[in-house]
């Protein structure tokens, strides 16, 4: 397949680029003007600079299979300055390539959601309710997307991710934390940490995503969204504790030195998985 994918350079990126070039997709990707060319791995690359119709002339002159879309800006906690840039890159972005993919023609689309789209509901369910500002820009995104796939042929699926790690991830997550205070030894205040997480290697990740990829490809009936998931949900404290076994160390953490953040999640959500 031709794949073209945004969000090249993140953590997800980073592994799906070379994973699908490696089982023999051409791989293209679109980036930002202010994005660092040298740190996308491959030599397609699309510099997007708002003009729709130059990039629908793009994927149409490349026949452009299909478009992976993983650009995003994550904000856990908004300000209000922070408003704008949510909704630019989380759903203008999503809906200017989808625009240019249904005029030219392309096949099929696959969007990255989270589960946080979904806080508090029953397993299964699909209802919307949305832990922050950033999850809700996400729905917003797979709200307009309603729209084309009502007015063209273009396929379109979310793929929703739990909690991501692997190799050459510098986010400020988990095991990046226990890593560093493993190493110096300074204290890291922590919620009580009852909250449970449902943490996937990146690989089991990037593999989904070709799977899925290949499905909407194929022209097969799914459904609208499915989860990632590790198919295993353990407490933070239970993931620490792990990690001391695992590493030989003992992690210097004040359980409780913070409170839960507003609208913590403390079960993840349990939604459909890609059927093998």
């Amino acid at each position: 397949m031709r794949i073209l994918v945004t969000g090249a350079t993140g953590f997800v990126g980073q592994h799906l680029l070379p994973y699908l070039e490696k089982q023999g997709h051409e791989v293209y990707a679109l980036v930002r003007p202010s994005t660092d060319g040298s740190k996308v791995y491959t030599n397609h690359l699309y510099v997007f600079e708002g003009d729709i119709e130059h990039l629908a002339s793009y994927l149409l002159e490349n026949h452009v299979d299909g478009i992976i879309h993983l650009a995003s800006l994550y904000i856990a906690e908004h300000k209000p300055e922070d408003i704008k840039n949510i909704v630019t890159s989380n759903v203008y972005l999503g809906t200017a390539v989808m625009e240019a993919a249904v005029k030219a023609g392309v096949k099929w689309f696959l969007n990255t959601g989270t589960i946080w789209q979904n806080y508090n509901v029953e397993p299964y369910s699909d209802t919307y309710c949305p832990v922050n500002l950033y999850a809700a820009s996400k729905q917003a995104f797979v709200d307009m997307a309603k729209y084309y796939t009502e007015v063209s042929d273009i396929k379109f699926c979310t793929l929703k991710l739990c909690d991501t790690y692997g190799a050459n991830d510098t986010r400020r997550k988990i095991f990046a934390l226990f890593e560093q205070i493993a190493k110096s030894g300074e204290c890291l205040k922590m919620s009580p940490g009852e909250q449970k997480l449902d943490i996937v290697h990146i690989d089991n990740v990037v593999r989904e995503f070709e799977v899925l990829a290949e499905k909407l490809d194929n022209g097969e009936q799914l459904r609208e969204e499915y989860v990632v998931s590790s198919g295993r949900q353990r407490s933070l404290k239970e993931i620490a504790k792990q990690y001391e076994i695992d590493h030989q160390v003992t992690l210097n953490i004040e359980w409780g030195g913070r409170p839960y953040r507003k609208r913590e999640v403390m079960v993840p959500y349990t939604g459909h998985q890609l059927p093998k």
